[in-house]
């Protein structure tokens, strides 16, 4: 089958009524489970394949990746609304996502970061379908060297996210890595910074880390505060006022068009390597656009620029991902492993087998990623008003409403109670951090990188010895991230100078 054939194959498809319903519906339900703290795109994708044994594989198909291709959208609006990140990927978000509801344009953040959503997402999903034919040559550049100092290159970025100073969030991003650490150690299997405790023995786990650190932070901030989540405004939005700011956040995201397609390069790109995934993604994209801003002192203020360049990343990842999954079945995260494990059900192989004989199944989930973005975003823009509301109701009343929803989602993950206490002592970090102004987004990253690091220095000083960073692409990359980090000391030591005179 050309490429022609199966991408018209495809859409056919795609629209017909075997399978759109099936996608629809998963679409909803993975805007669901991304609007409920704790639960992510994998945990969409792993309730969605106990469905799969019944299905022919393009209903199948577009169900499991509808139900994945929304869960970011529905994470973007919390952390948005409620300050509290559905999912890993959607922290970025809450640096600039907030500040905007607290100036009373809540409309406008999500109405951008759901547009930024499908334009990443189509942008990932186009990158798919022309990266096909020569995925087998480029990603097989990147053994652990390349990968290794392309996680350095994504620290580094934590030098200017958000409003904390470098050597803050540089301190942050190694105490993140640190606490990577514990847990069984990747060579000898010998347990660290464990304690004692057969449970830490597995490390730490993301969901409630993030949910302590973001979520649990802000509750314990608004109970000390008292009053409502967004600030008393003079004259509350209506409805139809609300309508109207999301229209302009669209227009806000189609008009930062060209950051949108960086960002969502950065996504793809970063999608195709293995074990990085959504969260340093977003991260990354987010420190680009405050680096190639006009109003870089705006950022983590309420800056709409990094509401955009963090949601087209996230979504963009998907492509990148999907792509290193169908062509080598090396999965891209954990979201692409459950996808393999959805496709064999289905009784499809990845590789040669997939992009000679199935290409119509390949377009399928590229059209399916396209159109179940476009459903979260029509159906999110009305889900805006009934929950904004929410955000003016007392914090005695809404904190404990909000604690109980984060705690569940802290337990749903792993089905632990240890994973509360994780997600309480955690909470009471970030609150320390945010009142000390560390960056809690650069210890996330350091955290959400740490295993990928030190699994992929390991490797690279087995295969190529000490001086692997000397290797063509490692060495590009290392010489990038220094001039980055140099270029951000002279901004700093020229404001200063300048603060001075």
């Amino acid at each position: 089958m050309t490429i022609i054939e199966g991408l018209s194959s495809g859409f056919l498809q795609a629209i017909s009524l075997d399978v759109l319903p099936y996608l629809v519906v998963g679409a909803v339900f993975g805007l669901i489970i991304g609007v409920i703290p704790g639960l992510s795109g994998h945990f969409a994708m792993a309730m969605a394949v106990t469905f799969l044994y019944s299905m022919e594989p393009g209903a199948g198909i577009a169900f499991l990746l509808g139900a994945h291709s929304t869960v970011a959208q529905g994470g973007g609006l919390t952390a948005i609304l409620f300050s509290t990140p559905g999912t890993g990927q959607n922290a970025a978000t809450l640096l600039d996502g907030p500040p905007m509801r607290d100036r009373g344009e809540v409309g406008l953040a999500v109405g951008a970061a759901m547009a930024s959503c499908f334009l990443g997402a189509t942008f990932g999903a186009i990158a798919l379908a022309a990266l096909l034919p020569v995925l087998r040559d480029v990603v097989l550049f990147f053994g652990p060297p390349e990968i290794f100092v392309l996680a350095f290159l994504a620290l580094t970025f934590v030098a200017v996210l958000g409003k904390e100073d470098m050597t803050r969030s540089l301190i942050a991003a190694l105490m993140g890595m640190l606490l990577a650490m514990i847990g069984l150690d990747n060579v000898t299997n010998t347990a660290r910074f464990t304690m004692g405790s057969l449970t830490l023995e597995d490390g730490l786990a993301m969901v409630p880390v993030i949910l302590g650190l973001f979520a649990v932070a802000e509750m314990f901030e608004l109970w000390a505060q008292g009053g409502a989540l967004a600030k008393k405004m003079e004259n509350p939005l209506s409805a139809r006022d609300t309508q109207r700011q999301i229209f302009s956040g669209i227009l806000a995201a189609f008009k930062h068009s060209w950051l949108v397609i960086r960002c969502s390069t950065i996504g793809t790109v970063m999608g195709l390597i293995p074990g990085l995934g959504s969260a340093p993604a977003a991260f990354v994209a987010y420190g680009h656009a405050k680096q190639t801003s006009k109003n870089k002192e705006l950022f983590g203020k309420g800056n709409i620029e990094g509401v955009i360049g963090a949601e087209a990343a996230n979504d963009a990842v998907e492509g990148g991902a999907l792509a290193s999954t169908l062509a080598f079945g090396i999965p891209g995260s954990s979201s692409m492993a459950i996808l393999l494990s959805g496709l064999f059900i289905l009784g499809l192989e990845t590789g040669p087998t997939m992009l000679n004989n199935h290409v119509d199944i390949v377009f399928i989930m590229i059209f399916t990623i396209i159109i179940g973005n476009l459903v979260g975003t029509l159906i999110g823009m009305f889900m805006v008003n009934p929950l904004s509301r929410a955000t003016s109701i007392r914090a005695t009343l809404m904190v404990p409403v909000l604690m109980v929803i984060i705690v569940t989602g802290a337990y749903a993950s792993e089905r632990s109670l240890f994973d509360i206490g994780v997600a309480l002592v955690f909470g009471v970090l970030g609150y320390l951090m945010k009142v000390l102004n560390y960056s809690r987004a650069a210890l996330l990253i350091g955290f959400v990188l740490g295993f990928a690091v030190e699994k992929n220095l390991y490797l690279a000083l087995l295969l190529d010895g000490p001086l692997f960073f000397l290797q063509p692409i490692p060495l590009g990359l290392s010489i990038l991230t220094l001039l980055f980090l140099g270029y951000n000391i002279y901004i700093i030591a020229r404001d200063r100078r300048r603060a001075v005179k």
